[in-house]
């Protein structure tokens, strides 16, 4: 009955004020508001478990040097692993998507999509069965069976128009025809972005020990740990590396959960806006308890009263904190509004790099999270006004007409200001790092010029190209009308293109060396014009020509770094190399020239060592790439032109479109993405923080109407009512900062892994951020300050 009876006097309170009340819950919406909509992200990321039988126990297996704890694998390292394991109930490995799309033919029409060679027990370790049909049988992982393919259920749906009837439906793969046994449940896309699976073995050639190129999947039996299963593994490439020096040399295990694998890039950032924006609820209830102090001043003689015919402190209290949940709730509610807008811009802002994206929506946990915010927030901002307020001095209340009693509550709202100021200090100059290491990243050179290049991915279907010869008629082909087209000033191609998210090195052997002292490179093949159309210089020597062709003497080129590092005090032209990823075994093939250094990897990433061949020499190899044509225009405009140069050529082959300023912009999505929302919500900090230094000071300025009124009548100019406004904010705002900048100092340094070129204790963006914090608290004084000045000392003399 009390409960109702405070809910019912609390809502006529509310009602009564609504400005007040409007002020109030659309700060707490901005609060609330934002923590549950970076908790949802957080939530479909980082805590959601994957859409797996028992996840925890999924695991990925890498070979690991001094290096790196992620290469990928060889087939016979693997099926060394897979027979002596004694960790995993189940292990399998896949081609990822490194190959690129593939052409693929028997839907409506023909298309480019992502197969994946598996091998056996792969859907059995994720522990996921087709939606329709059937998995793989052992049998047709049997080299040479019967070509087999399992599609995802966007394929079927969007690519087989849904059919219920597949019997004996056939698709063309690279020219390879599969019969399609089964259709993946929705949502199943492991590899992320995979249409197709087919049997790996199948396909013969399990290559050379040397020849990385599987991911590892496993599913730990019950009983073991991952600790337990690395220590099995490291056993098992200890025997590995004596029985196979040449190529294991050096070469151990690393054992990572699945979900760390998958997530483990994003977590630090994501962690790092989940801590921005509870800073900037802490700013919107600190914002509230200011707002509550004013108010509850005004309502001291109510109070007073209420006490003095006998109420008791604890059931003032109570009335205070209803009152507090009822806004709190009404905040809540519109924060749950500002939620859901909230968090679908996140999720079409956010690049494709952030893993689980299309998990992310306001769930049943998010919704918990909302209302225990709500609470939370209800009693964080209203408890400490409603003890403040709760013991006013009675004789002195009830004396007083206004019912207020000056300077009652001041130090209270000061040192909110204070906390205020300092918590958006934080936050501004994590933003500003972040914009920062940003702004540095984008000064680093690629090594190539992105601007007004086309990218467009092919694959030539080895049904239609059996023979090299017609691999290399159809590039000459193509480049011969590529290069006519008007507005086309270079073009080319490449097997892999840089920073398009496939980096396969191999290793370098020179000729009168030790096989393992040459290194690693990546070994591209390229076309006489790529590097004039992605703008790489040569340094030395000369590029490939039309005469580098099939008949001619094998020639390569080699990147900067590869000749620093395999010849550091000899020139390299003229040498002789061969790469372990050469098909074409021990051909040994003569250095013509050096070129620049590319980032292949990203810009965070070291420029990569790189081995060219020209793509005459290596046709094999080239059914696959990315041809680019760099334009003395709009690149997309070409779009169209380039289409119809490549169907002129052959009719029949899929393109897909993507200007290189895009492929590019995919390496610094994740930095762009952290930076944009931790600027937002340390902007709506400020803003928060503004409003609230404003409110006190107009508050002030209230209060000491007889003040300024008596020391404008005893001779103060408006210059020194200015100065006596101004500084008090001032003064705040310097305590604000100061504690800012020393919490800064220390939470800062959370942030060092998501930071480049900058330390978290640069010294220009601390001072930068405290300088732009002080000019802001200034200009919110001002106006009360303004105020303050235009007091009429003969009302003020006769106020109260």
């Amino acid at each position: 009955m009390n409960f109702l009876q405070d809910l019912r006097y609390g809502l006529r309170v509310l009602a009564q004020r609504p400005g007040f009340t409007l002020v109030a819950a659309l700060t707490l919406a901005v609060g609330v508001g934002a923590n549950t909509a970076i908790f949802s992200v957080v939530n479909g990321v980082l805590l959601h478990s994957l859409p797996y039988p028992e996840p925890d126990r999924l695991v990925v297996l890498w070979e690991a040097s001094a290096k790196s704890r992620e290469i990928h694998v060889s087939q016979p390292n693997f099926e060394d692993w897979r027979a002596a394991q004694q960790s995993f109930e189940a292990i399998s490995a896949h081609t990822g998507r490194w190959g690129g799309p593939s052409t693929v033919t028997g839907g409506s029409e023909p298309e480019r999509a992502q197969a994946v060679g598996v091998f056996r027990d792969f859907f059995r370790v994720l522990g996921v069965e087709p939606e329709r049909g059937r998995a793989f049988v052992p049998d047709e992982h049997r080299e040479g069976a019967g070509g087999v393919v399992v599609v995802s259920h966007g394929f079927w749906q969007h690519r087989l128009g849904g059919s219920r009837d597949l019997a004996g439906r056939r698709l063309t793969i690279e020219g390879q025809s599969h019969e399609i046994v089964g259709v993946m449940p929705a949502g199943f896309s492991y590899p992320a972005g995979t249409d197709l699976w087919f049997p790996q073995e199948a396909t013969g050639g399990g290559g050379a020990r040397s020849a990385k190129n599987f991911a590892v999947v496993a599913r730990l039996k019950p009983e073991f740990t991952v600790e337990q299963a690395q220590a099995d593994m490291a056993t098992i490439a200890q025997r590995l590396e004596q029985q196979y020096p040449d190529s294991n040399r050096g070469m151990g295990v690393a054992v990572t959960p699945l979900k760390d694998q998958l997530v483990g890039q994003v977590r630090p950032a994501l962690l790092v806006l989940m801590a921005a924006v509870c800073v900037v609820l802490l700013i919107a209830c600190a914002n509230v308890a200011n707002l509550l102090l004013a108010r509850g001043l005004s309502r001291q003689r109510e109070i007073a009263i209420r006490l003095a015919l006998g109420a008791s402190r604890a059931r003032v209290v109570r009335q205070l904190l209803t009152e507090s949940l009822l806004l709190s709730v009404i905040g809540g509610a519109a924060g749950l509004l500002f939620a859901l807008w909230l968090v679908r811009a996140l999720v079409a802002l956010g690049p494709a790099t952030i893993p689980r994206l299309e998990e992310i929506g306001l769930d049943a946990q998010a919704l918990a999270f909302t209302a225990a915010a709500t609470a939370a927030t209800g009693l964080l901002f209203g408890l400490a006004p409603a003890l403040k307020i709760s013991r006013p001095d009675l004789q002195d209340t009830l004396k007083s007409a206004g019912g207020t009693t000056a300077g009652g509550g001041s130090r209270l709202r000061g040192l909110l200001v204070v906390a205020e100021v300092a918590m958006t200090l934080v936050l501004l100059v994590g933003a500003g790092l972040l914009a920062k290491s940003f702004w540095r990243l984008l000064q680093v050179s690629p090594g190539f010029e992105p601007e007004n290049v086309l990218t467009m991915q092919l694959s030539l279907p080895a049904s239609d190209y059996k023979e090299e010869r017609q691999t290399i008629a159809f590039y000459r082909q193509l480049f011969e009308r590529l290069t006519a087209l008007p507005g086309v000033e270079a073009a080319g191609m490449i097997n892999n293109l840089p920073m398009g998210g496939v980096s396969i090195s191999g290793g370098v052997i020179v000729e009168g060396h030790a096989e393992d002292e040459g290194g690693y490179a990546g070994f591209r093949i390229v076309s006489p014009g790529y590097f004039d159309a992605m703008g790489i210089p040569v340094l030395r020597g000369r590029l490939f020509t039309e005469a580098d062709n099939e008949t001619a003497q094998p020639v390569a080129l080699v990147s900067e770094r590869t000749a620093r590092a395999t010849w550091p005090n000899e020139d390299p032209i003229g040498k002789r190399v061969r790469s372990t990823m050469d098909n074409r075994g021990d051909v040994r093939m003569t250095v013509v020239g050096i070129v620049g250094d590319v980032r292949h990897s990203g810009l965070e990433a070291n420029p990569s060592a790189e081995l060219y061949v020209p793509v005459a020499q290596r046709p094999a190899r080239a059914r696959g790439g990315t041809v680019v044509v760099r334009t003395s225009g709009d690149p997309a405009a070409l779009a169209g032109a380039v289409r119809r140069e490549v169907q002129a050529v052959d009719r029949n082959l899929p393109v897909s479109f993507e200007p290189m300023r895009e492929v590019f912009g995919r390496t610094t999505a994740n930095r762009r993405y952290s930076m944009t929302v931790l600027g937002a919500f340390a902007a709506a900090a400020l803003l928060l923080s503004v409003v609230g230094l404003y409110g006190v000071m107009s508050y002030t300025v209230t209060q000491s109407t007889r003040e300024i009124g008596v020391r404008v009548a005893l001779g103060a100019q408006r210059s020194d009512i200015y100065r006596l406004v101004v500084g008090q904010g001032l003064v705040l705002a310097a305590a604000g900062v100061t504690l800012g900048l020393a919490a800064s100092l220390v939470l800062t340094r959370l942030m060092t892994g998501l930071l480049y070129g900058v330390t978290a204790t640069d010294p220009a963006t601390y001072a930068a951020v405290a300088t732009l914090l002080v000019i802001v608290a200034a200009l919110a004084c001002f106006v009360p300050a303004r105020r303050a000045t235009k007091v009429d000392p003969m009302i003020a003399l006769r106020y109260e």
